[in-house]
């Protein structure tokens, strides 16, 4: 196993395609565009406009998602925002709009979410003057009950982008500039975690949620699955780490491709897609294994972001590629489309990720140039 280098760029800017640019979908914000809006939110409810922007960011990429459940348990989340089940509710009822609005509308969504925000900034008197000090109503947002997620969500996640200065385009092509802000955040640093044990450069995050391969052909890995979280980065590690959720995969790539999780050892069998194998959904390949479980011979790779998104960060993608590469050379996995394979072509009954608008082409040509 050769090294690899995880990329280390920040993705905020423009591209298209495979992109790093933040864009918001087939939606407007508003007639004003989506800057408009969150200044606009910001001043109705108190709430910093970078502060908004930066959430926003770190949970979508500015893309107006309309998500699916991947996990049991965990709602699927809507709008700008990703807001959620109960708090998508309790945001629209703040802030004067129909569910409906709320979830479809990405205005209505972020004036939701910075109704939110301003609720617990009301109930918990912080100073709203200093950005530093709504990082614990930050990380009360970002959903996680881990300390060492939710400080990777405020530090690495929101106030990373707020530090280096949150920019980009909108859907609709409005630049959108938003001033840098340095301050640090009102809340424990994140430790740092050890190194994974099969992929260099990779963060081991140990899950409790796997078992053994069986024996034999049908234990031999023999695909990856890609999927997608349908949430951020920290959120998206942090349920799969948990003995609640009883659900788990081998690694979780983040969304700038910067940091990868590893949490289960790659000999290890995660609990990733809850489907037994038919060939007939694969090409017919691997036919031999029909009625299998199919996390008895494949690696599950989680990836912060929606199905629904129009596009994925170029980083992420070849981060991932990287990752996949490597794991498929270790394993001898043929580097194609039959063994590379998306969660939904395996379960389509209840799954759609990683997207309509994964990049297959793109992504394959990286592995095999990776592996050449």
């Amino acid at each position: 196993m050769r090294p690899r280098t995880l990329p280390l760029v920040l993705a905020i800017v423009a591209a298209s395609g495979c992109a790093d640019a933040p864009t918001l979908g087939t939606r407007r914000a508003a007639p004003g565009g989506l800057q408009r809006t969150f200044a606009a939110a910001g001043a109705e409810f108190g709430v910093p406009p970078e502060l908004l922007a930066a959430i926003g960011w770190n949970e979508t990429r500015w893309q107006m998602v309309h998500g699916d459940e991947e996990f049991p348990g965990v709602p699927a989340a809507h709008g700008i925002m990703a807001l959620r089940g109960a708090r998508l509710a309790e945001g629209a009822r703040l802030a004067g709009v129909s569910l409906d609005a709320a979830r479809t509308e990405a205005a209505a969504n972020v004036r939701a979410a910075a109704a939110l925000l301003d609720a617990w900034a009301r109930e918990t008197r912080i100073d709203r003057a200093s950005v530093g000090a709504w990082a614990p109503l930050v990380a009360r947002y970002g959903g996680m009950a881990d300390p060492t997620a939710q400080a990777s969500y405020v530090h690495d996640g929101v106030y990373a982008a707020l530090a280096a200065g949150v920019q980009g385009t909108s859907g609709s092509g409005e630049p959108m500039v938003f001033r840098r802000i340095a301050e640090r955040p009102r809340f424990p640093h994140p430790g740092a975690a050890p190194s994974g044990p099969d992929y260099p450069g990779a963060l081991w995050r140990a899950s409790p949620n796997f078992n053994e391969r069986p024996a034999g052909t049908s234990g031999r890995i023999m695909m990856v699955i890609v999927h997608t979280c349908e949430g951020s980065y920290a959120g998206c590690w942090s349920w799969l780490a948990s003995t609640q959720s009883a659900v788990s995969a081998h690694y979780v790539v983040r969304e700038d491709g910067r940091e990868i999780t590893q949490l289960v050892r790659e000999a290890k069998r995660a609990w990733h897609i809850a489907a037994t194998y038919s060939c007939s959904l694969n090409g017919d390949a691997e036919c031999a294994l029909n009625g299998v479980q199919s996390n008895h011979f494949t690696i599950g790779i989680e990836h912060a972001g929606y199905a629904s998104q129009t596009s994925f960060p170029a980083a992420q993608i070849d981060a991932s590629a990287r990752l996949v590469c490597d794991v498929a050379r270790d394993h001898g996995i043929r580097r194609d489309q039959l063994h590379i394979v998306a969660h939904a072509k395996l379960q389509p009954a209840n799954r759609t990720d990683p997207g309509p608008n994964w990049p297959w082409g793109d992504y394959l040509a990286r592995i095999n140039r990776y592996c050449s």
